[in-house]
């Protein structure tokens, strides 16, 4: 069983704080919404708990049946939307995704599966670069997947995308749900839907 566990966590820059004092805890099978406006801090808490930023306050802690895990086990279980998470423009869409299969250790196989699940393999061999906003989301959520990942960070996932794009992300995100962990941030009230548990930032600081 995977648990996250978030205790009194705290991020500031300089003298100001984005937030402060969240405490939260989220299973597996179940899934969280983070709520705000512009510049409330939800890329930040995302970043925080994907191991790359350090809270000012506070702890982030990932554990398997009670076992706290470490920062190198934390990432290999992840699959994150964020902008961190870019793909390389002068690289084809194949290109970027073998380049994340390598990282991952997995088998390049599923990276023709996951461009057609997304609606790329038309555009496999075209250069990122030349990729529209919704095109460029659509690889990173497969990017985010390609090696199974039992937790999922998206940030903004429905932004630029068409209804079926959003479609998609529904689909994506009811698999993951059932058996991982699924953490969104968002200021798009349609995502609302997608989590049990919701934080609200940017009301308290």
């Amino acid at each position: 069983m995977l648990v996250l566990k978030c205790t009194d966590l705290g991020k500031a820059f300089g003298q100001r704080w984005l937030f402060r004092r969240l405490s939260f805890t989220v299973t597996q099978g179940t899934s969280l919404v983070i709520l705000g406006p512009n510049g409330s801090g939800k890329t930040t808490l995302l970043r925080l708990l994907c191991g790359l930023i350090k809270p000012t306050k506070g702890q982030v802690i990932w554990e398997i049946n009670g076992i706290k895990l470490k920062p190198n086990q934390v990432r290999s279980l992840i699959g994150a939307v964020l902008p961190d998470c870019e793909p390389y423009e002068e690289l084809t869409a194949q290109e970027n995704m073998e380049l994340v299969a390598d990282l991952h250790g997995v088998n390049r196989d599923s990276v023709g599966e996951w461009l057609e699940r997304v609606g790329l393999s038309h555009a496999r061999r075209q250069f990122v670069r030349e990729f529209s906003s919704g095109m460029k989301l659509r690889l990173k959520l497969a990017m985010a997947f390609v090696h199974e990942p039992i937790a999922l960070l998206l940030d903004e996932p429905t932004a630029m995308l068409d209804e079926q794009g959003r479609q998609l992300v529904s689909e994506l995100i009811a698999e993951k749900k059932r058996d991982g962990i699924v953490i969104i941030a968002t200021n798009d009230e349609r995502d609302v839907s997608y989590g049990e548990q919701q934080i609200v930032l940017g009301k308290n600081r």
